[in-house]
């Protein structure tokens, strides 16, 4: 159960980064 909430989670965790990244570097 852990492990697919991980897999879940993850991509979502990844997805949430690059779009704070993108904003970020577009300042």
């Amino acid at each position: 159960m852990k492990d697919c909430i991980s897999l879940v989670i993850a991509p979502l965790f990844v997805g949430l980064v690059i779009t704070l990244v993108s904003h970020w570097l577009d300042d």
